[in-house]
């Protein structure tokens, strides 16, 4: 059976003497593997179709275990992002957590839209790329269901006090509610303000926003990553560790 889908590749593996089998997240089902025959021939028309991070619309034929490539074009290579260290350090780490959290026969429209915003920010410029990354982050991670309750405490409902935010219980925790003994990050308003911003903000309007802290930055990263159930990520050790996210 033909479809036709948008495809973000999230890696290719080398298949026989000149094929590939694509691990890739298709806007309409999910995460699929696709085999493209021939793509690592010099003349072959799906050579350009089957790189790693590209966005491509693509024409799919269904196998018994597989998809096959059949035809498609190259809607955006990102090939600023492949050439920018970075920023290619920084979308491996997304594609990484797509491999991580997606799952097969399910329509993730809004983060397949997500991903291909945040990825077209960023090769248009690097500039606050860490903002960035831990918008996507708190979005996703709110998508998938742990979205950080940031109004008041989340477990007597007081909205006054001094907070501290809990990344196991998923949100702020006033001074009455807390557990001696527990970890807490401790919050001023500043800080909750800018959670807040990267949750609610359109990637466009968070290119130049200067006022979220490295402190701020990292606990995005360090809840994400908690609540995805993944802390090991290759890319990062690329930075160091866990860079800023």
């Amino acid at each position: 059976m033909a479809a036709s889908d948008e495809i973000i590749i999230l890696k290719e593996v080398k298949y026989k003497d000149n094929d590939k089998i694509l691990h890739c997240f298709s806007r309409k089902r999910g995460k699929i593997q696709i085999m493209a025959k021939n793509s690592r021939k010099t003349n072959s028309r799906n050579l350009s179709l089957t790189q790693t991070l590209s966005h491509i619309s693509a024409d799919l034929y269904r196998g018994k275990g597989m998809y096959s490539l059949s035809d498609g074009e190259v809607l955006n290579s990102f090939y600023s992002l492949k050439n920018d260290y970075e920023g290619f350090v920084y979308s491996s780490y997304v594609l990484e957590i797509l491999n991580h959290v997606l799952q097969e026969n399910e329509n993730y429209s809004k983060i397949f839209d997500m991903t291909v915003k945040l990825f077209t920010m960023l090769s248009e410029s690097v500039e606050n790329i860490e903002v960035l990354v831990a918008a996507y982050e708190i979005k996703l991670v709110s998508i998938l269901g742990y979205k950080p309750w940031l109004d008041s405490c989340i477990s007597c409902g007081s909205e006054e006090g001094k907070y501290a935010f809990s990344i196991p219980e998923g949100g702020l925790v006033c001074g009455d509610c807390r557990e001696k003994g527990k970890n807490y990050a401790y919050m001023n308003k500043g800080d909750v303000d800018c959670l807040k911003i990267l949750l609610m903000s359109k990637f466009e309007d968070l290119g130049k926003v200067d006022v979220c802290s490295k402190k701020i930055l990292k606990l995005a990263g360090l809840y994400f990553r908690y609540h995805i159930g993944k802390n090991n990520f290759k890319s990062l050790k690329l930075l160091g560790g866990n860079g800023n996210v």
